[in-house]
């Protein structure tokens, strides 16, 4: 049956508002959950399980499974589908992960228009999370694994660099995707530290975050004009501080 004709019997059709591109190849969800290897994490929480293309794969692991799916009708087809794991009808961007346990690998095919609001919440996560693989539009996905010097670079780079290490993966087509993607995605991998970048502690993260954006403000004038420019700062304390 093909993913147009399952949406149908269950009475779904594909929502732009959720960013819904549902997997179709699975020979692709197979190199997403090889690319996250090994796994020896006591539970796997899967964010956008949607049809379960990437759900199937991730059963083969030897660990308990979560499945995080906002759209309630997919919740049924999956606890129908695959009774043995847990299934959360919710939004991923408000679901506590520290409830769910320790350690654990994330994995999820992410809506191009929440990528951003995801990624920073599993980032606030950082503790409990081992590491993350990520299936994510190829240009998001550039700027995450960036290397400095590039016009790629910026706030996300530093940010989710602060918390952990991403690596890119292999290119997926938007032709993989029903309905079709307008863009490529890639798979990438996020491997989260125990403590964040620097030593810095939590009081140290919100100015942190404060400077790197005003870093960025104008990021092609000096980086004393940027910060100025921001409005973050005043002028005199940036001044102080470059002296």
């Amino acid at each position: 049956m093909s993913i147009k004709e399952r949406l149908a019997e269950i009475g779904l059709k594909p929502s732009s508002k959720f960013g819904q591109n549902f997997l179709r190849e699975p020979g692709v969800a197979r190199r997403i959950v090889e690319f996250g290897k090994p796994i020896d994490a006591p539970l796997v929480v899967e964010i956008g399980a949607g049809l379960g293309a990437l759900t199937g794969e991730l059963l083969d692991l030897d660990s308990n499974l979560i499945a995080i799916e906002i759209e309630k009708k997919l919740c049924s087809f999956l606890r129908s589908k695959y009774p043995s794991i847990e299934v959360i009808n919710a939004d991923a961007r408000f679901v506590d992960l520290n409830l769910l346990g320790e350690k654990m690998v994330v994995f999820g095919n992410l809506p191009y228009s929440f990528s951003t609001d995801i990624l920073f919440h599993l980032v606030r996560h950082y503790s409990v999370i081992d590491k993350a693989i990520l299936l994510l539009q190829k240009e998001f996905a550039d700027r995450l694994c960036a290397a400095p010097g590039g016009r790629d670079y910026g706030v996300l780079t530093i940010n989710c660099g602060l918390f952990g290490d991403a690596v890119k993966g292999d290119i997926v087509p938007g032709a993989s995707f029903y309905p079709k993607a307008k863009v490529d995605s890639m798979v990438v991998i996020i491997r989260f530290r125990n403590s964040p970048k620097y030593g810095l502690d939590d009081g140290d993260i919100l100015m942190f975050r404060q400077v790197v954006e005003a870093s960025f403000f104008r990021r092609r004038k000096k980086i004393g004009n940027s910060l100025r420019s921001s409005g973050l700062f005043p002028s005199q304390v940036v001044d102080a501080c470059l002296e």
